[in-house]
């Protein structure tokens, strides 16, 4: 969510009441220079899906970025064989960075020690890179001072970042380097370098890890860490350590997606969808995820295992991710978790339509209560009775159901029940889950505009004749404004051990599934239904159908007229989203006259096997379509960058901060310090004037 403007320069005011005058002096003195910088270099990418190991290499590899820019600088200059000797320069400086990463988010430690990054030892392929450049005939000199121009590139000549970097007893040298003003001490350093092979070495190192290093301002995620793939508590744990950490190069804004608030509605006890977080990890063979977290799964296994002694026969998880030898049991669990899930949602709706509040469960209940009738009851456990079941009723898929009583279809079984105690009490108190899940709700947010551009994760629930729809007596901005600070509310009364009534948890679910939730915006989530119905059986009734329907918002952004109504709701130019998979720069471009992209490129397995990162520097914008994980890693074993696809969007201008909402909240910061030095000012000609 866009920063509260509202009051902005009196929070200035009392932030900076008390300052002396220099300080005062100095900041006004910043906030003047970096209003006339260009806008920031950023990165913006969506839908990970536990996607760890592939999000290491697209962060080794600069996002895609290293090829643009070096061909940017440098690309006039020389032939593709040099240009991609310096993109390998920073290939192999970014790799030795995040392979001690790497390390890192598999040991217990906390706290990464960022100062290890610039007195790394320098690698013996970093070295032959840098000499093969000379039998291209680039002299020391030269690749220094090509190295030297990049980092004035990528940090836009704000020597700020190279403060903020390097140790102070390299500083003076590298910002000497860096401003390169007085050219005779200039150039006598770079003579000094040059001359001695192993000072060159050493020195060209640390100016490319200030190269990789200061590549973007800020990354941009919107959402949907968890699920399908099984490194999610990874990635947080490299989000947590690299973004906006202490030392770190550049801060992240969180989005939630709609698998973010699955989990989140699981981390606060919400027993739907704890059982329906666990079932979809085990449906995609995430063992070892949940293992990594705490879970203990034997009670939920010798329970499915005691229900189902023959294997379940309908589709229930993801066969081509398990061996043979754990496909039955994972199904057997999967079809227990799916049967509780279905109970559970049938008795919380129940509940949650008698209690008063804006949102209606009833549609749901009756949905949800008709699904439960149609279960096949009275059929015994035998593969012949089964075979004549599904013969005779070709709707079904499965038709086995034991723990499910025709006269009281959504009662829990006394174990069903213990199951379900027993994974809520798990996850509300393993000590990993619920670190991540309070840094989820922490720096989680419903949407965020920077420089102009709205970013959100799956849609703005709309009607047909292209209007904002109204939920909970809200619609818009104000909608998703209301849903971040009733999370938040939420997540405070978690923290503080304090009960989460129904209600609340129920809006969790209504946000992980309801057809009026900007997280989800469809007709219906089609779980059981995918499971147990014949696909071209059922297509015909809406209850039992697999297809589910999308929000008119879908439509309606291809409209330029509504994008404009949008945008202007949230005072933005562009928007870009996530949710949805694109494979092409055509799928991904959603309005040529007002910028409005998709960049949801399908990283997990799941969905492709590929991805796709929005890149905004102050001149242009970049699409920029990653390769499957056997490229990237067979790449990096070539050492060399993957073959990346960058699309060239837009020309964003000659802009600056001034021009952006980060220059509206510095100029009300200005405001704020001119009225306090003009308010202070007999008192600052008192104490600083003789």
């Amino acid at each position: 969510m866009a920063e509260n403007t509202l009051g902005y320069k009196d929070y200035c005011l009392d932030k900076y009441k008390g300052f002396d005058l220099f300080k005062l002096v100095n900041r006004k003195l910043l906030i003047h220079k970096q209003l006339e910088k260009p806008p920031r270099t950023y990165v913006v990418y969506s839908d990970l899906h536990g996607s760890y190991e592939k999000f290491l290499h697209w962060l080794k590899n600069g996002l895609g970025y290293y090829k643009i820019v070096v061909d940017r600088v440098l690309g006039e200059s020389y032939t593709k064989d040099i240009t991609e000797c310096y993109e390998q320069l920073l290939f192999v400086v970014n790799r030795t960075r995040f392979d001690a990463i790497d390390k890192f988010i598999e040991s217990a430690e906390e706290v990464y020690d960022y100062k290890e990054d610039f007195f790394a030892p320098v690698a013996r392929d970093f070295i032959a890179i840098a000499d093969r450049l000379g039998s291209y005939g680039l002299t020391r000199k030269r690749v220094l001072l090509d190295s030297l121009k990049l980092l004035t590139e990528v940090t836009r000549g704000d020597e700020r970042r190279i403060i903020k970097l390097v140790p102070a007893e390299f500083l003076e040298n590298m910002l000497k380097l860096f401003h390169q003003n007085d050219q005779e001490s200039f150039e006598g350093m770079v003579e000094g370098i040059v001359h001695n092979p192993t000072i060159f070495h050493i020195v060209l190192s640390l100016v490319v890890r200030l190269i990789v290093n200061s590549v973007f301002d800020k990354h941009i995620n919107l959402g949907d860490t968890f699920d399908r793939g099984e490194g999610a508590d990874r990635l947080i744990k490299l989000y947590r350590s690299q973004f906006g950490g202490l030392g770190s190069d550049s801060p992240m804004h969180y989005i939630w997606g709609n698998h973010d608030i699955l989990w989140l509605g699981a981390g606060i006890g919400n027993p739907i969808l704890v059982v329906e977080a666990l079932r979809i990890s085990l449906r995609y063979n995430n063992i070892d995820f949940l293992y990594r977290y705490g879970f203990n799964l034997k009670n939920l296994e010798d329970f499915a295992c005691e229900t189902y002694s023959l294997t379940p026969t309908g589709k229930y998880l993801k066969p081509k991710d398990f061996c043979e030898s754990k496909l039955a049991v994972a199904t057997k669990m999967v079809k227990a978790l799916l049967v509780i899930q279905i109970k559970l949602t049938l008795n919380c709706l129940e509940t949650a339509c008698q209690i008063p509040g804006e949102i209606d469960y009833s549609d749901e209940l009756d949905r949800h209560k008709k699904l439960l009738a149609l279960l096949p009851t009275g059929v015994a456990e035998n593969e012949v009775e089964w075979s004549q079941f599904l013969k005779k009723n070709d709707l079904f898929l499965d038709c086995f159901f034991p723990t499910v009583d025709s006269s009281q279809v959504s009662v829990l079984s006394d174990k069903e029940q213990q199951i379900v105690d027993d994974l809520v009490y798990q996850f509300t108190n393993l000590p990993k889950v619920q670190t991540d899940i309070r840094w989820l709700f922490e720096k989680g947010e419903t949407y965020r505009v920077v420089d102009n551009t709205l970013y959100f994760h799956a849609a703005i629930p709309s009607t047909e004749d292209e209007k904002l729809l109204s939920v909970k007596g809200r619609s818009g901005k104000e909608l998703l404004d209301f849903i971040q600070r009733d999370l938040k509310r939420i997540s405070l009364k978690h923290q503080q051990n304090e009960k989460i009534s129904l209600r609340e948890q129920m809006l969790l679910w209504h946000l992980w599934c309801g057809r009026q939730s900007p997280f989800f915006c469809k007709g219906k989530m089609a779980t059981l239904e995918r499971a147990i119905f014949n696909k071209d059986v059922a297509k015909d009734d809406p209850l039992t159908t697999h297809y589910e329907a999308s929000n008119p918002f879908y439509k309606n952004i291809r409209s330029d007229g509504f994008l404009n109504h949008l945008l202007s709701e949230f005072h933005a130019e562009k928007l870009c989203m996530g949710h949805t998979p694109i494979k092409t720069v055509k799928q991904a471009i959603l309005s040529e006259s007002i910028r409005a992209f998709i960049v949801d490129g399908g990283a997990s397995a799941a969905y492709g096997d590929r991805g796709a990162v929005l890149i905004n520097t102050p001149e242009y914008s970049y699409l920029t379509f990653h390769p499957s994980l056997d490229e990237l890693k067979r790449a990096e074993v070539e050492k060399k960058l993957p073959d990346i696809q960058a699309k060239r969007l837009e020309e964003r201008g000659r802009r600056r901060l001034r021009h952006m909402e980060k220059g509206y909240f510095l100029n009300k910061e200005l405001e704020a310090i001119d009225e306090i030095l003009a308010d202070q000012l007999p008192k600052f000609k008192d104490r600083y004037f003789c």
